[in-house]
């Protein structure tokens, strides 16, 4: 039985001299393992869809194991990513995060792969700042996984809005100043003071509709903090190492 599914290829290895094992994100079945046979050589049908971040039609069929490529049309191949080596390497930190936090057969995995998407095309298109996309993916990464942030106002007082206000990543709580002295996380020693750029910047992450995700500005400092704040929740949360980070990060020195 054919199935066909639309998925982006997030990792691959090779198996021998002429074949590989891809790891995609499908829109409906999750993060799959695929074996794209013969598709090492330039002369295959299979050769542009199995490359790292190309974007494909997928008809599988199910083997003992795994799934089989049997044909593949690719759609977008987000080709010019791998020409700058900084946007493949923070290609490649998002490809690790979502296939770190998207799970096989995932019920979420059409969020996440609308998400890599429209990132990747921004980056691709010089449509924003490197750095904004970054952290916009990865808060909206954990919130899809599950790890979204209370940040609708102050969990002591209510308050919506102070000049400033503090993040607590690991309750992924909001405290206004001037409830910080007498509130439940006053001992907590992990805390990021947020100005209200900031603040704007992670409720409209978290709570903005798809197609709107990305229309917002922010830079100097601001987005620094931004940065800041985003790749530290996600090491608290994912609780893992990215290479690929590291990597990206030490092209910026």
């Amino acid at each position: 039985m054919l199935i066909k599914t639309q998925g982006i290829v997030i990792k691959h290895r090779n198996i021998g001299e002429n074949d590989k094992i891809l790891t995609i994100l499908t829109s409906d079945l999750g993060v799959i393992e695929v074996a794209a046979q013969r598709s090492k050589s330039m002369k295959s049908s299979l050769a542009s869809a199995s490359q790292i971040l190309s974007y494909s039609d997928f008809c599988l069929f199910k083997g003992k194991s795994n799934y089989i490529v049997n044909s593949a049309e690719s759609i977008n191949s987000f080709y010019s990513l791998r020409l700058d080596v900084i946007k493949l390497s923070l290609a490649g930190y998002f490809c690790e995060l979502i296939g770190y936090m998207c799970k096989s057969s995932d019920e979420k995995s059409a969020s996440f792969l609308k998400l890599i998407l429209n990132t990747l095309y921004f980056l691709q298109e010089d449509k924003k700042d490197a750095l904004l996309l970054k952290s916009i993916f990865e808060l909206r990464c954990l919130s899809i996984a599950g790890f979204m942030p209370n940040l609708v106002c102050c969990t002591e007082c209510a308050t919506f809005e102070k000049e400033l206000m503090y993040f607590f990543p690991l309750q992924g709580a909001l405290v206004c100043e001037d409830c910080i002295p007498t509130c439940a996380y006053k001992n907590e020693t992990l805390r990021y003071p947020v100005n209200q750029a900031v603040l704007s910047a992670m409720r409209y992450i978290v709570f903005s509709e798809d197609q709107r995700l990305f229309s917002f500005k922010l830079s100097g400092q601001s987005l620094e903090q931004l940065n800041y704040v985003t790749e530290n929740y996600m090491y608290l949360h994912a609780e893992a190492k990215f290479n690929s980070l590291d990597m990206y990060k030490s092209l910026l020195i």
